[in-house]
């Protein structure tokens, strides 16, 4: 550290040649009629006080240079966002369409941006949905861009509607599941009597760590219900089995 607090304050390599230019030749002869060479960290110890080098150059620097690189970046986001407002102050809709319960419209500006791109598109969904693609080359160009964030978009929400229809129907299973197959668990530092205290007052939880019992899938297997793959690494329902879990279902009124 010494050696990079000494390069942070005089914004020169660690080297002796250079401590000799700024502390001069006499000063750093003393330190080797001592025993102190510029190999050694208390060389730049002795160096750093005859300069009233801080500790904490080093960090002091860093924090420096990294609050005037985000300074930058701010400053530089900034001119883009005004720039990027300025183009799509003057733009006008070429096309108008409607996919998907989206609207999208396209829009030419009046000039091209750095890069030579003047076209943009817009979709919006109501009550509140809003995306705006980056510019591009072609009026084509934009609207593909509009199109593939719908088409993405839409995506997601279906495979979403559709995994929470399975959650629902999967939730209370997996949480009688588990709790029927669980252990107790108990706090062994609550009423501690030789941990074999198991009251309710140190009922912590229950257990689910083994996954299902395998005896019980050996005899489902057995019984014709699973069917399991030679090298036991699938596990799969027939259709016996699978009339009966809807026999139970059933009962438990979670399907018609």
């Amino acid at each position: 550290m010494n050696k990079k607090n000494f390069e942070a304050f005089t914004n020169l390599s660690a080297l002796k040649k250079n401590a000799i230019q700024v502390c001069g030749q006499e000063f750093i002869d003393s330190l080797t009629k001592k025993g102190l060479y510029a190999k050694d960290s208390q060389f730049w110890t002795e160096v750093n006080k005859e300069l009233n080098i801080p500790d904490d150059a080093y960090e002091s620097k860093q924090a420096r240079e990294k609050a005037e690189r985000e300074r930058q970046l701010l400053e530089k986001k900034a001119k883009e966002q005004a720039e990027e407002e300025r183009l799509l102050a003057n733009k006008k809709e070429i096309r108008i369409e409607n996919r998907k319960g989206w609207k999208i419209v396209v829009f030419e500006l009046s000039e091209s941006d750095t890069f030579g791109k003047k076209f943009i598109a817009q979709s919006t969904k109501k009550p509140n949905l809003e995306k705006i693609t980056g510019f591009s080359n072609t009026k084509g160009d934009a609207y593909s861009q509009a199109c593939s964030f719908v088409d993405q978009f839409e995506i997601q929400q279906e495979n979403l509607r559709i995994f929470q229809e399975h959650y629902a129907v999967m939730k209370p299973l997996y949480l009688m599941i588990i709790y029927l197959s669980s252990g107790d668990n108990h706090n062994k530092y609550l009423n501690n009597n030789n941990n074999r205290d198991k009251s309710k007052e140190n009922f912590t939880g229950v257990s689910f760590w083994n996954g299902f019992e395998f005896k019980i899938i050996d005899t489902l297997v057995a019984e014709g219900l699973l069917e399991i793959s030679e090298r036991k690494t699938t596990l799969t329902m027939n259709k016996k089995g699978m009339k009966l879990a809807r026999d139970i279902l059933k009962k438990l009124i979670l399907m018609e």
